[in-house]
């Protein structure tokens, strides 16, 4: 999968009007340490926070922040020294002269959220990362995360014709005060398959999904399967040569098909790494990006261990580093690639292993895998 750098695109963004949609983790944030916290509730903003990062919130109306973001971009143009200021009156947003804006709680919780993103201390290097990455992730509070992501991976999945297929998490790794923390963000795309494979008996309904929905629908349907068959479903609906069961049952092999396909990828776009970004604490150093390979269901049980493939190599190649996090039966296996990595040459930085792991997923396998 490709994968865009989110400290590269937000500076993109500064320059283009349109937005990318690719799939993606969130990479290294190549940003300085942060000052110490000053003694009242006042913080400059980051450069990226207030642009492009508040036409961003308006264009996408992140949390339905964007008509008041809209107004403070265009309050804040041609200021300097432009300051997020807590107190008991309330938030604002202050410049050097003194001018201030007043803004809500939301918009500013969201604000100060985007900064201490860009407040993360880092990159590392490589060298310096793993040993810290490797031995973060065998703590036991990175234990529970990691038992956390595989659960959600479980109760997240897609099901295609009876068959439950997991799904894909990443996201940001920070390394704080209290070891690592894994940081999601929401696939911009699922919530678009969920209503392809409801709607996957009724041709009519997928129609009106890719006039509601073109982008995210070509994204899903990157080899055109199911717009080609709806194209040619018209005319054999018209002509009724072909009996309408066969014309159903090729309805359902191109959703499942298509489906089965689009549940292993991981997209995102600004608006949902902007939706992470500002409900999450960041504190600490970047442990840049992170996704998982979850398992796959047996006749018995989840099967595991999926080493990073050639695309995980190649998100390494373009963002500087990926972390991939791979189930076993009984624990799992942390990979760390960088660039200039050769493909498929990397061995696990960290392992876990625990019989307990194995008892408590075969409880999910029970629940979810059958």
């Amino acid at each position: 999968m490709k994968r865009i750098s989110f400290l590269a695109a937000f500076y993109l963004a500064s320059a283009a009007s349109g937005h990318a949609q690719e799939a993606w983790v969130l990479p290294l944030s190549a940003v300085a340490p942060p000052p110490a916290p000053a003694a009242s509730a006042v913080e400059i903003l980051k450069g990226p926070v207030v642009e492009p990062g508040l036409k961003l919130l308006t264009d996408f109306n992140t949390a339905g922040l964007g008509a008041e973001a809209s107004r403070l971009d265009a309050w804040r143009r041609g200021k300097t020294g432009v300051r997020l200021v807590e107190g008991a009156g309330g938030w604002r947003v202050s410049d050097a002269s003194g001018a201030s804006f007043s803004i809500t709680p939301a918009l500013g919780t969201a604000l100060r959220n985007m900064n201490a993103y860009f407040s993360l201390t880092g990159p590392d290097d490589p060298a310096k990362l793993i040993p810290d990455l490797a031995a973060a992730f065998v703590t036991p509070a990175a234990v529970a995360q990691v038992r956390r992501a595989f659960e959600r991976t479980m109760e997240e999945r897609v099901v295609v014709s009876g068959k439950p297929y997991t799904v894909e998490l990443g996201g940001n790794i920070a390394l704080g005060p209290g070891g690592l923390s894994l940081h999601y963000i929401d696939d911009l795309l699922r919530p678009t398959l969920r209503r392809m494979i409801a709607a996957g008996t009724d041709p009519a309904a997928l129609r009106s999904l890719f006039t509601e929905e073109p982008k995210k629908m070509e994204m899903l349907d990157r080899m055109g399967i199911l717009k080609k068959h709806l194209e040619r479903r018209a005319q054999w609906d018209a002509e009724g040569r072909i009996p309408v069961e066969k014309r159903d049952a090729m309805l359902r092999m191109s959703v499942d098909t298509v489906a089965e396909s689009a549940a292993a990828h991981y997209s995102g776009d600004f608006g949902t790494q902007l939706q992470g970004m500002i409900v999450d604490d960041w504190r600490g150093r970047d442990g840049g990006a992170w996704h998982c390979h979850p398992p796959d269901s047996g006749p018995a049980g989840w099967r595991g261990e999926s080493p990073p493939s050639e695309a995980d190599y190649e998100a390494a190649e373009k963002n500087g580093q990926e972390t991939v996090v791979v189930f076993f039966a009984d624990g799992y296996d942390v990979y760390f690639l960088s660039r200039g990595m050769p493909g498929m040459s990397a061995q696990p930085i960290a392992s876990h292993r625990d019989p307990a792991w194995r008892t408590h997923f075969q409880s999910y396998f029970d629940r979810y895998g059958k």
